[in-house]
């Protein structure tokens, strides 16, 4: 595969250590080379073909990084009880934009681990490449799927240096924002437009 190639993946990851599997996907699409993946996987696929399978294992800083002694933080207890919270080891806490998991809870102090769950781990995938997207128009149906799980018979309209594509009403704003500048970056389009279309609910015929 080449940097910027569309392709349909399934994969699957498991925890070296424990052999326990923490994800698993079939016909995924991801651009290769350009961080859709974690390091590890995009290095793996760039070196395979259509068909091909491979076992690769993924060291912690081409996956989820290693761990971070200063995203260990103690928080004040009162932070939690002011919200009406009370802590408790295992609990998931969200903070500054960050999540993290609470490891203790004494003293009045509560520790939270800020770090990925996977920080540090070594990590097994097993990979397939099942096809690679050729047409522009399949490619535009990836990259709806990677940001919204839209239904890939969604309708584009592709003009010269321009495309409208059909989404699902209420799709955030920021994925359209991403999709869009993905259709110019890796497609070469100029503009994009994105048509909602609203329906009245067929009525239940009553026996």
């Amino acid at each position: 595969m080449q940097i910027n190639d569309f392709v349909k993946i399934n994969f699957s990851g498991k925890i070296k250590e424990t052999n326990f599997e923490f994800d698993k996907g079939e016909n995924l699409p991801v651009v290769v080379g350009v961080n859709f993946t974690l390091k590890g996987i995009d290095k793996a696929l760039l070196e395979m073909n259509v068909g091909e399978k491979k076992t690769v294992e993924v060291l912690p800083e081409l996956g989820f990084g290693n761990r971070e002694t200063k995203l260990v933080k103690m928080v004040p207890l009162s932070e939690f009880t002011k919200h009406d919270t009370k802590p408790f080891p295992g609990m998931v806490v969200d903070a500054d934009n960050m999540r993290g998991k609470v490891l203790s809870v004494s003293g009045g102090r509560v520790k939270v681990d800020f770090n990925h769950p996977l920080a540090g781990k070594v990590l097994v995938y097993d990979l397939e490449i099942k096809e690679k997207i050729e047409s522009v128009e399949d490619k535009i149906k990836a990259l709806m799927r990677i940001y919204t799980n839209a239904d890939e018979k969604s309708r584009i309209v592709i003009k010269d240096k321009e495309v409208d594509i059909d989404l699902p009403p209420l799709i955030n704003s920021l994925y359209k924002k991403k999709i869009a500048d993905d259709v110019m970056k890796f497609l070469g389009f100029e503009k994009v437009k994105f048509v909602e279309t609203f329906e009245k609910p067929k009525e239940e015929t009553k026996v």
